[in-house]
């Protein structure tokens, strides 16, 4: 799998059609659309919206799990983070969020939160012409302005440009909580899905966890070590925890992809 260390932010390549602009389902607002071709998500290993990939049904699983965890508690806010550099967490966020958005029942909103390497522009070929969450912090610039829907149906996604000062000071300003429970109340009917920096990086992701319902980790099989798990889940409230994706793990599909997400509950 090709995955953050080899290729930390995807494709830049824009292949994206001309934008328009449409009502979104549960946004209220118009949001412009970009509709990205899926020859340039095949390419950045954003798979989940391939019926005919087995990886689909590996995040259809997780999703599911998930479902099953945070709907009883009324959650709807999950960070996605991992242990160190280059274990694919923002892959794994962004084929969450395409598999989330293809339940019929659900709308998803992915949100870049990794001021320090975003990933989520790239993922899904928007090129630098868009603003991102920066404008909302620097320029006060409204979030409707900012929100992109990549062409598929039900997913909007709020990217970042990268290149903000102290971003752990922005991390932990009222402007950043209040964000977040905005997005929370604004949108009680969607999933929101925070792809911030690794836990063993930097500090930002350590300030994300207070504000958010749940947590999901992503680790990389033959790179994340356990002394890396270690000491993020003495840094975390592992009462949030949802579970740890396996990224990167071997397996014998014929589909020549080898290898899967797995989803496992943390004892």
């Amino acid at each position: 799998m090709t995955s953050d260390s080899t290729d930390p932010q995807g494709t830049e390549t824009n292949n994206s059609s001309p934008t328009s602009t449409e009502n979104l389902p549960g946004t209220g607002t118009r949001t412009r659309v970009v509709e990205v071709s899926p020859e340039h998500l095949n390419r950045n290993r954003i798979l989940a919206s391939d019926e005919e990939n087995p990886l689909s049904d590996q995040f259809n699983l997780l999703r599911t799990r998930i479902y099953q965890k945070t709907r009883p508690a009324g959650w709807n806010t999950i960070q996605i983070t991992g242990f160190s550099a280059g274990e694919g967490k923002s892959l794994v966020a962004a084929n969450l969020a395409v598999s989330m958005a293809k339940d019929t029942r659900q709308t998803t909103l992915l949100v870049d939160l990794d001021f320090r390497r975003p990933a989520v522009r790239k993922l899904f070929g928007l090129g630098r012409d868009f603003p991102g969450l920066e404008s909302y912090f620097l320029d006060r610039m409204p979030l409707e302005e900012i929100l992109i829907n990549p062409g598929i149906e039900k997913l909007t996604l709020l990217p970042a440009r990268g290149g903000i000062l102290n971003p752990t000071e922005w991390m932990g300003s009222p402007r950043m909580e209040a964000l977040i429970r905005e997005l929370k109340d604004r949108y009680q009917d969607r999933y929101i899905l925070f792809d911030t920096p690794s836990v063993n990086v930097c500090p930002d992701p350590l300030v994300i966890c207070d504000y958010v319902d749940a947590l999901l980790l992503v680790a990389r099989a033959d790179h994340t070590t356990t002394d890396d798990v270690k000491a993020a889940l003495d840094l975390i409230p592992k009462a949030k925890v949802l579970g740890l994706v396996l990224n990167d793990a071997r397996g014998d599909e014929p589909s020549g992809y080898y290898y899967r997400y797995r989803y496992g509950e943390k004892s």
